[in-house]
């Protein structure tokens, strides 16, 4: 997959976030995360939520996918406190 982005977008994220989208493949290519659907001006977006552990961190990636082998980031930041403890509980049950 090849990761197309913005450079302003991704100067707005490192901004707000600290975080270069970039570093989308990490999140985008974790083996253990957990992926969810949001609908959001008519587009489908996926979100990937995952422990990145050479950060220490549980991070979100906002995208789309474009044509068979694009992915555009739109937002990857550090998970909030719900959507870490959404990943937790649903590693956990995976591990069961």
């Amino acid at each position: 997959m090849q990761f197309i982005f913005d450079p302003i977008k991704d100067e707005l994220n490192v901004s707000k976030h600290g975080i270069s989208l970039d570093q989308a493949s990490v999140v985008f290519n974790h083996p253990n995360k957990i992926t969810l659907t949001s609908v959001r001006e008519g587009e489908d977006r996926l979100v990937d939520i995952t422990l990145v552990e050479i950060h220490g961190v549980v991070l979100v990636l906002v995208y789309v996918i474009r044509g068979e082998d694009t992915v555009r980031p739109i937002s990857l930041r550090r998970a909030s406190r719900a959507e870490r403890t959404l990943y937790a509980n649903s590693t956990q049950v995976n591990k069961s």
